[in-house]
Protein backbone atom coordinates (compact mmCIF):
# COMPACT_ATOMS: atom_id res chain seq x y z
CA UNK A 1 0.00 0.00 0.00
CA UNK A 2 2.59 2.75 0.64
CA UNK A 3 4.43 1.39 -2.27
CA UNK A 4 1.62 2.29 -4.04
CA UNK A 5 1.26 5.90 -2.35
CA UNK A 6 4.47 6.66 -3.24
CA UNK A 7 3.98 5.65 -6.91
CA UNK A 8 0.33 7.53 -7.00
CA UNK A 9 2.90 10.93 -5.41
CA UNK A 10 5.27 10.57 -8.21
CA UNK A 11 2.81 11.14 -11.01
CA UNK A 12 0.97 13.98 -9.12
CA UNK A 13 1.86 16.62 -11.43
CA UNK A 14 -0.42 19.00 -12.25
CA UNK A 15 -2.73 20.72 -13.82
CA UNK A 16 -4.04 17.76 -15.54
CA UNK A 17 -2.70 14.36 -12.79
CA UNK A 18 -4.10 11.47 -12.17
CA UNK A 19 -7.80 11.09 -10.48
CA UNK A 20 -5.89 9.31 -6.94
CA UNK A 21 -3.46 12.04 -6.82
CA UNK A 22 -6.54 14.71 -6.45
CA UNK A 23 -7.95 12.21 -3.71
CA UNK A 24 -4.29 11.80 -2.11
CA UNK A 25 -4.07 15.35 -1.90
CA UNK A 26 -7.69 16.37 -0.06
CA UNK A 27 -7.66 13.03 2.36
CA UNK A 28 -7.55 14.36 5.53
CA UNK A 29 -9.10 17.68 4.55
CA UNK A 30 -12.35 17.95 5.88
CA UNK A 31 -15.78 18.82 3.80
CA UNK A 32 -17.02 22.46 4.34
CA UNK A 33 -19.85 22.68 6.29
CA UNK A 34 -23.16 23.68 5.49
CA UNK A 35 -24.09 27.25 6.91
CA UNK A 36 -27.86 26.58 5.75
CA UNK A 37 -29.41 24.31 3.34
CA UNK A 38 -27.22 24.06 0.53
CA UNK A 39 -25.49 27.08 1.35
CA UNK A 40 -21.34 26.61 2.43
CA UNK A 41 -17.84 28.46 2.32
CA UNK A 42 -17.21 29.40 0.56
CA UNK A 43 -19.88 30.06 -2.08
CA UNK A 44 -21.53 32.67 -4.37
CA UNK A 45 -25.52 31.80 -4.72
CA UNK A 46 -29.10 33.90 -4.77
CA UNK A 47 -32.08 34.20 -3.65
CA UNK A 48 -34.58 35.07 -6.20
CA UNK A 49 -38.24 35.52 -6.52
CA UNK A 50 -40.80 38.46 -8.04
CA UNK A 51 -40.90 41.91 -6.46
CA UNK A 52 -42.40 41.89 -2.88
CA UNK A 53 -42.13 38.44 -1.97
CA UNK A 54 -39.77 38.94 0.94
CA UNK A 55 -36.45 37.84 -0.39
CA UNK A 56 -34.48 40.77 1.83
CA UNK A 57 -36.32 40.21 4.92
CA UNK A 58 -36.06 36.27 4.59
CA UNK A 59 -32.01 36.69 4.12
CA UNK A 60 -31.41 39.82 6.86
CA UNK A 61 -33.51 37.05 9.13
CA UNK A 62 -30.78 34.20 7.80
CA UNK A 63 -27.82 36.64 8.65
CA UNK A 64 -29.00 37.92 11.93
CA UNK A 65 -29.40 33.90 13.05
CA UNK A 66 -25.48 33.70 11.90
CA UNK A 67 -24.61 36.79 13.65
CA UNK A 68 -26.44 35.66 16.81
CA UNK A 69 -25.29 32.33 16.81
CA UNK A 70 -28.59 30.49 16.62
CA UNK A 71 -28.06 26.32 15.68
CA UNK A 72 -31.23 26.53 13.58
CA UNK A 73 -32.94 28.45 11.15
CA UNK A 74 -36.81 27.93 9.62
CA UNK A 75 -36.13 24.96 12.01
CA UNK A 76 -33.26 23.68 9.70
CA UNK A 77 -29.71 22.95 11.32
CA UNK A 78 -27.56 26.19 10.91
CA UNK A 79 -23.74 26.84 11.25
CA UNK A 80 -21.26 29.57 10.43
CA UNK A 81 -17.94 29.53 12.31
CA UNK A 82 -17.34 33.03 11.30
CA UNK A 83 -20.44 34.84 13.18
CA UNK A 84 -19.70 38.55 11.26
CA UNK A 85 -22.30 39.03 8.53
CA UNK A 86 -22.24 42.34 5.57
CA UNK A 87 -25.43 43.44 4.82
CA UNK A 88 -25.08 45.96 1.34
CA UNK A 89 -28.58 47.07 0.30
CA UNK A 90 -28.10 49.33 -2.54
CA UNK A 91 -31.81 49.29 -3.18
CA UNK A 92 -33.00 51.10 -0.45
CA UNK A 93 -32.41 54.54 0.99
CA UNK A 94 -30.08 53.92 4.71
CA UNK A 95 -33.20 56.06 6.43
CA UNK A 96 -35.55 53.74 5.84
CA UNK A 97 -33.29 50.24 5.71
CA UNK A 98 -31.64 51.09 9.03
CA UNK A 99 -35.13 51.57 10.84
CA UNK A 100 -36.65 48.19 9.92
CA UNK A 101 -33.22 46.64 10.77
CA UNK A 102 -32.94 47.79 14.16
CA UNK A 103 -37.28 47.10 14.78
CA UNK A 104 -36.30 43.75 13.38
CA UNK A 105 -32.81 43.27 15.61
CA UNK A 106 -34.50 44.78 18.79
CA UNK A 107 -37.60 41.95 18.43
CA UNK A 108 -34.76 39.74 17.57
CA UNK A 109 -33.03 40.11 20.72
CA UNK A 110 -35.91 40.23 22.71
CA UNK A 111 -37.51 36.58 20.80
CA UNK A 112 -34.32 34.96 21.68
CA UNK A 113 -33.57 36.01 24.95
CA UNK A 114 -29.91 37.81 23.36
CA UNK A 115 -27.93 40.22 25.37
CA UNK A 116 -26.81 43.17 23.10
CA UNK A 117 -22.99 41.69 22.26
CA UNK A 118 -24.35 40.01 19.19
CA UNK A 119 -25.11 43.15 17.64
CA UNK A 120 -21.42 44.22 17.02
CA UNK A 121 -21.44 40.84 14.24
CA UNK A 122 -23.61 43.01 12.14
CA UNK A 123 -22.48 45.43 9.40
CA UNK A 124 -24.27 47.64 7.05
CA UNK A 125 -23.04 50.25 4.38
CA UNK A 126 -24.02 53.70 5.11
CA UNK A 127 -24.90 56.35 2.88
CA UNK A 128 -20.96 57.00 1.47
CA UNK A 129 -21.47 53.31 -0.37
CA UNK A 130 -22.81 53.59 -3.76
CA UNK A 131 -26.03 52.38 -5.12
CA UNK A 132 -24.94 51.26 -8.48
CA UNK A 133 -21.45 49.78 -9.41
CA UNK A 134 -20.53 51.23 -12.08
CA UNK A 135 -16.55 51.64 -12.14
CA UNK A 136 -13.51 49.50 -10.75
CA UNK A 137 -13.68 51.64 -8.31
CA UNK A 138 -16.99 51.15 -7.26
CA UNK A 139 -15.70 47.32 -7.37
CA UNK A 140 -12.68 47.51 -5.05
CA UNK A 141 -14.50 49.59 -2.88
CA UNK A 142 -16.69 46.63 -1.98
CA UNK A 143 -13.64 44.08 -1.88
CA UNK A 144 -12.09 46.42 0.76
CA UNK A 145 -15.17 46.31 2.44
CA UNK A 146 -15.17 42.89 2.85
CA UNK A 147 -11.65 42.07 3.54
CA UNK A 148 -11.86 45.32 6.22
CA UNK A 149 -15.06 43.32 7.87
CA UNK A 150 -13.81 39.93 6.90
CA UNK A 151 -17.25 38.61 7.37
CA UNK A 152 -18.47 34.88 7.09
CA UNK A 153 -21.79 35.70 5.21
CA UNK A 154 -22.35 38.51 3.06
CA UNK A 155 -26.09 39.84 1.80
CA UNK A 156 -25.80 41.83 -2.04
CA UNK A 157 -29.03 43.26 -2.30
CA UNK A 158 -29.49 43.79 -5.81
CA UNK A 159 -27.48 42.03 -8.58
CA UNK A 160 -29.71 44.43 -10.81
CA UNK A 161 -27.66 47.17 -9.00
CA UNK A 162 -24.01 45.49 -10.33
CA UNK A 163 -24.71 47.03 -13.80
CA UNK A 164 -26.69 49.38 -16.31
CA UNK A 165 -25.80 46.66 -18.84
CA UNK A 166 -28.68 43.90 -19.66
CA UNK A 167 -28.22 41.02 -17.78
CA UNK A 168 -29.72 38.65 -20.51
CA UNK A 169 -26.37 39.89 -22.37
CA UNK A 170 -24.37 36.45 -22.01
CA UNK A 171 -21.06 38.49 -22.04
CA UNK A 172 -22.45 41.46 -19.68
CA UNK A 173 -23.30 38.37 -17.37
CA UNK A 174 -19.72 36.51 -17.47
CA UNK A 175 -18.51 40.26 -16.87
CA UNK A 176 -20.68 40.28 -13.98
CA UNK A 177 -20.18 37.11 -12.06
CA UNK A 178 -16.21 36.50 -12.43
CA UNK A 179 -15.86 39.68 -9.49
CA UNK A 180 -18.36 38.18 -7.78
CA UNK A 181 -16.92 34.50 -7.74
CA UNK A 182 -13.39 35.52 -6.67
CA UNK A 183 -14.40 37.73 -4.18
CA UNK A 184 -16.30 34.67 -2.74
CA UNK A 185 -13.41 32.58 -2.63
CA UNK A 186 -10.61 34.95 -1.81
CA UNK A 187 -12.18 36.33 1.08
CA UNK A 188 -14.15 32.85 2.25
CA UNK A 189 -17.29 34.14 2.46
CA UNK A 190 -20.67 33.08 1.63
CA UNK A 191 -22.18 35.49 -0.90
CA UNK A 192 -26.04 35.70 -1.28
CA UNK A 193 -27.41 37.71 -3.69
CA UNK A 194 -30.72 38.91 -4.04
CA UNK A 195 -31.73 38.49 -7.35
CA UNK A 196 -35.43 39.47 -9.26
CA UNK A 197 -37.41 37.09 -11.47
CA UNK A 198 -40.39 37.74 -14.09
CA UNK A 199 -43.94 37.79 -12.53
CA UNK A 200 -44.85 34.56 -11.35
CA UNK A 201 -48.27 34.57 -11.76
CA UNK A 202 -48.80 31.07 -9.63
CA UNK A 203 -45.87 29.04 -11.37
CA UNK A 204 -44.03 27.27 -9.61
CA UNK A 205 -40.39 28.84 -9.23
CA UNK A 206 -37.44 26.97 -11.16
CA UNK A 207 -34.23 27.64 -12.36
CA UNK A 208 -35.92 29.05 -15.86
CA UNK A 209 -37.72 31.93 -13.86
CA UNK A 210 -33.85 33.52 -12.91
CA UNK A 211 -33.91 36.53 -14.64
CA UNK A 212 -30.62 37.15 -17.03
CA UNK A 213 -28.77 34.97 -19.41
CA UNK A 214 -28.10 31.43 -18.13
CA UNK A 215 -24.21 32.28 -17.49
CA UNK A 216 -26.23 33.61 -14.18
CA UNK A 217 -27.18 30.18 -13.50
CA UNK A 218 -24.32 28.25 -14.51
CA UNK A 219 -21.92 30.24 -12.28
CA UNK A 220 -24.46 30.08 -8.61
CA UNK A 221 -23.50 27.46 -5.99
CA UNK A 222 -27.07 27.54 -4.86
CA UNK A 223 -30.11 29.01 -6.14
CA UNK A 224 -32.87 29.26 -3.27
CA UNK A 225 -36.59 30.60 -4.54
CA UNK A 226 -38.67 32.67 -2.52
CA UNK A 227 -42.03 33.01 -4.02
CA UNK A 228 -45.44 33.89 -3.31
CA UNK A 229 -48.94 33.07 -4.50
CA UNK A 230 -51.68 35.63 -5.55
CA UNK A 231 -53.38 34.51 -2.62
CA UNK A 232 -50.28 35.90 -0.29
CA UNK A 233 -48.78 32.73 0.74
CA UNK A 234 -45.21 32.62 0.90
CA UNK A 235 -42.82 29.91 0.37
CA UNK A 236 -38.76 29.25 0.32
CA UNK A 237 -37.55 26.75 -2.48
CA UNK A 238 -34.42 24.86 -2.71
CA UNK A 239 -34.45 25.56 -6.70
CA UNK A 240 -31.17 23.91 -7.33
CA UNK A 241 -27.21 23.07 -5.16
CA UNK A 242 -24.13 22.53 -6.28
CA UNK A 243 -23.24 20.50 -3.21
CA UNK A 244 -26.53 19.61 -1.86
CA UNK A 245 -29.25 17.91 -3.00
CA UNK A 246 -32.13 19.30 -3.62
CA UNK A 247 -36.07 18.85 -3.63
CA UNK A 248 -38.67 20.12 -6.71
CA UNK A 249 -41.19 19.60 -5.07
CA UNK A 250 -41.76 20.66 -1.28
CA UNK A 251 -41.62 24.08 -0.27
CA UNK A 252 -41.58 25.59 2.85
CA UNK A 253 -44.43 28.51 4.19
CA UNK A 254 -43.75 31.72 6.07
CA UNK A 255 -45.23 34.58 7.37
CA UNK A 256 -43.68 37.93 8.18
CA UNK A 257 -44.49 39.39 11.19
CA UNK A 258 -45.40 43.21 12.01
CA UNK A 259 -41.30 43.65 13.16
CA UNK A 260 -40.14 42.18 9.98
CA UNK A 261 -39.65 38.79 11.44
CA UNK A 262 -39.84 35.43 9.63
CA UNK A 263 -41.73 32.78 10.95
CA UNK A 264 -41.91 29.11 9.88
CA UNK A 265 -44.71 27.33 8.65
CA UNK A 266 -45.36 23.79 7.41
CA UNK A 267 -43.72 21.88 4.37
CA UNK A 268 -46.43 21.82 1.51
CA UNK A 269 -46.08 20.26 -2.15
CA UNK A 270 -45.36 23.79 -4.15
CA UNK A 271 -48.37 22.33 -6.60
CA UNK A 272 -51.30 21.88 -4.05
CA UNK A 273 -50.00 25.92 -2.87
CA UNK A 274 -50.45 27.21 -5.86
CA UNK A 275 -53.28 25.16 -7.31
CA UNK A 276 -55.24 26.61 -3.93
CA UNK A 277 -53.96 30.20 -4.60
CA UNK A 278 -55.36 29.85 -7.40
CA UNK A 279 -58.93 28.92 -6.63
CA UNK A 280 -58.79 32.33 -4.63
CA UNK A 281 -57.74 34.96 -7.53
CA UNK A 282 -60.61 37.54 -8.24
CA UNK A 283 -62.33 36.45 -10.93
CA UNK A 284 -63.77 39.36 -12.68
CA UNK A 285 -62.09 43.03 -13.92
CA UNK A 286 -63.62 44.68 -11.04
CA UNK A 287 -62.19 42.15 -8.65
CA UNK A 288 -58.51 42.31 -9.71
CA UNK A 289 -58.50 46.17 -10.04
CA UNK A 290 -59.47 45.90 -6.34
CA UNK A 291 -57.06 43.78 -5.31
CA UNK A 292 -53.88 45.08 -7.24
CA UNK A 293 -54.88 48.63 -5.71
CA UNK A 294 -55.12 47.10 -2.56
CA UNK A 295 -51.50 45.48 -3.09
CA UNK A 296 -50.32 48.85 -4.37
CA UNK A 297 -51.28 50.67 -1.67
CA UNK A 298 -49.93 48.62 1.08
CA UNK A 299 -46.79 47.40 -1.39
CA UNK A 300 -48.42 44.45 -0.46
CA UNK A 301 -47.61 43.87 3.36
CA UNK A 302 -50.28 42.48 5.09
CA UNK A 303 -50.22 43.78 8.52
CA UNK A 304 -51.43 47.24 7.11
CA UNK A 305 -54.91 47.73 7.39
CA UNK A 306 -56.67 50.04 5.14
CA UNK A 307 -60.09 51.86 6.31
CA UNK A 308 -62.78 52.11 3.81
CA UNK A 309 -62.31 55.91 3.73
CA UNK A 310 -58.74 55.34 2.00
CA UNK A 311 -60.12 52.84 -1.01
CA UNK A 312 -62.97 55.47 -1.49
CA UNK A 313 -59.88 58.16 -1.81
CA UNK A 314 -58.04 55.83 -3.85
CA UNK A 315 -60.94 54.87 -6.11
CA UNK A 316 -64.35 56.21 -5.41
CA UNK A 317 -63.16 59.54 -5.54
CA UNK A 318 -60.89 58.93 -8.58
CA UNK A 319 -62.91 56.87 -10.78
CA UNK A 320 -61.49 53.69 -10.72
CA UNK A 321 -64.60 52.35 -9.70
CA UNK A 322 -67.95 53.33 -8.49
CA UNK A 323 -68.98 52.94 -4.73
CA UNK A 324 -71.53 50.32 -5.00
CA UNK A 325 -68.99 47.84 -7.44
CA UNK A 326 -66.45 48.75 -4.60
CA UNK A 327 -68.41 47.34 -1.46
CA UNK A 328 -69.57 44.41 -4.10
CA UNK A 329 -65.56 43.51 -5.16
CA UNK A 330 -64.54 43.60 -1.46
CA UNK A 331 -67.40 41.60 -0.05
CA UNK A 332 -66.15 39.02 -3.41
CA UNK A 333 -62.71 39.03 -2.32
CA UNK A 334 -63.67 38.99 1.63
CA UNK A 335 -65.53 35.42 0.75
CA UNK A 336 -62.88 34.01 -1.40
CA UNK A 337 -60.02 34.49 1.35
CA UNK A 338 -58.11 36.95 -0.43
CA UNK A 339 -58.66 40.04 1.99
CA UNK A 340 -59.79 39.86 5.77
CA UNK A 341 -61.63 42.28 7.56
CA UNK A 342 -60.45 42.77 11.08
CA UNK A 343 -62.61 45.21 12.66
CA UNK A 344 -65.91 47.42 10.80
CA UNK A 345 -64.85 49.52 7.83
CA UNK A 346 -61.03 47.84 7.45
CA UNK A 347 -59.61 45.60 5.49
CA UNK A 348 -55.83 43.69 4.77
CA UNK A 349 -54.17 41.19 2.61
CA UNK A 350 -54.54 37.39 4.02
CA UNK A 351 -51.01 36.20 5.24
CA UNK A 352 -50.23 38.45 8.45
CA UNK A 353 -48.97 36.75 10.83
Amino acid sequence: MADSLVQIASNCQGPALPLDCMVLKLEGIPEPPRIFRGIIRPSLGCFFGPAKSGKTTLVENLAYSIASGQEEFLGEPLFCENKRVLLVSMEEYSRSRTSRNKKQMDSFSKKHNLNASWRENVFVVDESFPRYLLSNAHWKLLEDEIEKVQPGFVMLDSLSRMTTDSIEDSSVASKLMRPLREMAHKHNVAVALIHHSQKMDNRPITIASLAGSRIISQELDYMIGINRTTANARYIKDVAYRYYPDDADHVMRFTIDDNQLIEAGEDVYEADLISSASISLPVNDSDKIVHETIIALTAGDESIILKTKELYQAMVSTGVVTRPTLHAALKRLEKSGVLVKPDKGCYRLVGSS
